[in-house]
């Protein structure tokens, strides 16, 4: 831990009335896959919160404690024994825990790490993440905040005028808040220690997230809304045109089913990789529609693996490699199936330019990704993604056209690679 680690408080005491029908704790209510108190340690983590994170619980405390302790959750577990006076007394009693910065964030607000990170890069001694330009959030109930600039003048569930609302994420200064809070016996919500704050001259800075996706789980109607919220920050940044326009209609489905189920990433990686192998036996003997409808059955559920890492906020370079490596284990082996199928010579030809062609073309993009940080999308303007070799391979073994899919792939597929080394070589 460094010198100036960043530590964080999620009050986790409340008694969740809306939610007391699950059954669970509010902490440990599960949205896909991960309970509530799960998503936030790893949103926080993820967004850039390195010191220590102190849980404060209260109501069925010893469950959410047990669970930590099972779990094995990189955390400190803080009783507050005064919790129904209110949040704000969650917040103190964690205060002799943290360094001088450190971040407040409710265990019932669901967001993606980009919100924490965005916070982080804002500075004062008391810096609210609000929201100018809500999605998901239900701004009847939320805490509304009246914005002048980057300053909030007003905050509370009832002012009459406001123009943005508070997202349940906070960064705060240990000495200051201890100082204007002494111990009382009075109710203390965290909202009366925000009024509290701005009642004695000092200013709350506000953080606007703009529309980042969010959303405050109170009941069981915001529960089913919360997989929609999370499955929106879900999708990959690399998609290729055929997972753009079909692949990821179908893989968000499954994904959203298999969300709630213990299966892993890597799990759903290998049943992509034994679907391509079962297709590419299916196509060497020449049954040629159910190989290719396999190949495709493979490529949308490839989709899969990702989306559930992302969802599950599991994404790893472990898992990439792994599913890396995989993936140029499907290709070989359909493109062999394809070639084998065929009984040619032209078609072996033909299933070795494509082979070569498909191994290639990922590995130029990692090398100019790992070298320069990012790779042009000049480079990318053939467009031959994985998504659109495989979608090439499925249409034409249905089409039972095997030498030449496997001539147009491996011609398109080793012209990109070309056009990349071409291009490497005139911009040095």
């Amino acid at each position: 831990m460094s010198k100036h680690a960043l530590g964080a408080i999620i009050p986790a005491a409340g008694l969740g009335e809306r939610l007391q029908c699950v059954g669970s704790p509010k902490p440990l209510v599960k949205i896909g896959g991960l309970t509530l108190l799960e998503r936030t340690i790893r949103t926080l983590r993820l967004g850039g919160v390195d010191g220590k994170i102190v849980v404060v619980v209260g109501h069925r405390g010893d469950e959410v404690s047990k669970f930590a302790a099972s779990r094995k959750l990189d955390v400190v577990i803080v009783t507050n024994p005064d919790y129904q006076r209110g949040n704000g007394t969650s917040v103190m009693a964690g205060l002799d825990h943290m360094p001088e910065r450190f971040v407040v964030a409710m265990v019932d607000h669901l967001h993606p790490p980009q919100s924490v990170k965005t916070l982080l890069e804002c500075e004062g001694d008391f810096v609210a993440a609000v929201d100018t330009k809500p999605s998901f959030a239900d701004v009847e109930e939320a805490t509304k905040v009246r914005l002048e600039g980057d300053r909030i003048l007003d905050i509370g569930k009832k002012i009459p005028e406001f123009n943005a609302i508070d997202t349940g994420l906070f960064l705060c200064h240990r000495d200051s808040l201890r100082e204007l809070v002494p111990a009382q016996d009075e109710a203390l919500s965290w909202n009366t220690v925000k009024r509290m704050w701005l009642a004695s001259g000092r200013q709350i800075i506000a953080c606007d997230l703009q529309g980042l996706p969010w959303i405050d789980v109170d009941t069981p109607e915001d529960m089913a809304k919360a997989i929609d919220v999370i499955m929106s920050w879900a999708p990959s940044g690399k998609d290729g045109f055929v997972s753009r326009n079909f692949n990821r209609h179908i893989s968000r489905r499954i994904t959203r089913l298999l969300a709630n189920t213990p299966t892993t990433p890597n799990q759903i990686s290998i049943m992509s990789l034994l679907l391509a192998v079962a297709g590419s036996l299916l196509i060497a003997r020449r049954a040629y529609v159910p190989g290719g409808l396999l190949v495709q059955l493979s490529s949308i559920i490839d989709g899969c693996d990702g989306e559930i890492a992302r969802v599950r906020l599991q994404q790893s370079n472990q898992g990439a490699i792994f599913d890396s490596v995989l993936d140029r284990w499907a290709d070989s082996a359909v493109i062999t199936g394809m070639a084998l199928s065929s009984e040619s010579r032209s078609s072996l030809v033909a299933g070795s330019l494509a082979l070569s062609g498909s191994l290639l073309v990922p590995y130029s993009r990692a090398r100019i990704e790992a070298e320069l940080g990012h790779i042009p999308s000049s480079m990318l303007s053939i467009g031959m993604t994985r998504d659109v070799r495989l979608a090439l391979l499925a249409i034409g073994s249905i089409l039972r056209k095997p030498r030449e899919t496997l001539l147009s792939i491996g011609l398109l597929s080793n012209l990109e690679v070309l056009r990349r080394l071409l291009q490497l070589a005139r911009a040095s």
